[in-house]
């Protein structure tokens, strides 16, 4: 469905437009007129040439490519083409920049474009260069601990400025003694390795709790013994009264 868009007298000035042949200009400025809110619409050559060149003989699927190369200037195209299974569509470039569609027009129906390889290379810069901001960059990486012993474990926990905040009073050579007495010893290990590797936060290794003893159910014949035993005890005891 065409639509009423504005047309900027910037557009006549564009110095990358200006190299275009005049079909493609004047093609490009129709394909507003049949975009939706977003700025989308459908990538069909010949219903395009029939809605916007109806009376004249020219190659749209060649002004299509034209408008789908890289500018000169910015290297970003005038529109993107793109498939969505197994659907062509057309998305305007900077269409929120030129177009101010009214509040009551319906939403796009058509699924956005994928980023163009261009924008993924200046995002992952923008990344890159926020990382060196914040300073994480590969100097603050953490190497991760290469314990071959229990005493270099130890070592290292003990050198470590994080140990004071460990509620566990650990000596060389008895980490393994400390740790057979606990179920999960090697769980224990790797936890606290890995809270080793995040210094930046204090650290409070929680101690298990001891499991219950099981107590054993009562032997029913035992249980007959010795009642038996106590009415005997009894029935004597009155009597000696």
């Amino acid at each position: 469905m065409a639509r009423i868009r504005y047309l900027k007298p910037d557009f006549f000035k564009d110095e990358d437009l200006a190299t275009l042949p005049y079909e493609a200009r004047l093609f490009f400025a129709g394909l507003w007129n049949f975009a939706d809110k977003a700025g989308r619409l459908e990538d069909r050559p010949l219903r395009l040439k029939v809605e916007i060149f109806p009376y004249d003989k020219v190659d749209i699927e060649k002004c299509l490519q034209l408008l789908n190369k890289a500018k000169n200037g910015s290297g970003r195209p005038f529109i993107q083409r793109y498939q969505v299974d197994r659907e062509r569509y057309i998305q305007i470039c900077n269409w929120d920049k030129h177009q101010k569609p009214h509040h009551t027009e319906q939403e796009s129906k058509i699924p956005p474009a994928p980023p163009m390889e261009m924008e993924k290379g200046m995002e992952m810069e923008k990344q890159h260069e926020g990382s060196k901001r914040l300073g994480n960059g590969e100097t603050t990486v953490k190497k991760p601990l290469r314990l071959n012993s229990d005493e270099d474990f130890l070592k290292n926990l003990k050198a470590n400025p994080v140990y004071k905040h460990i509620n566990i009073d650990f000596e060389l050579g008895k980490m393994d003694v400390w740790l057979a007495e606990r179920p999960g010893r090697q769980k224990t290990r790797r936890f606290i390795i890995h809270w080793l590797n995040k210094i930046d936060r204090p650290v409070v290794v929680p101690r298990p709790e001891p499991k219950p003893e099981k107590i054993a159910p009562p032997d029913p014949v035992q249980h007959a013994k010795v009642a038996k035993l106590v009415h005997e005890t009894a029935v004597k005891m009155r009597g000696i009264k």
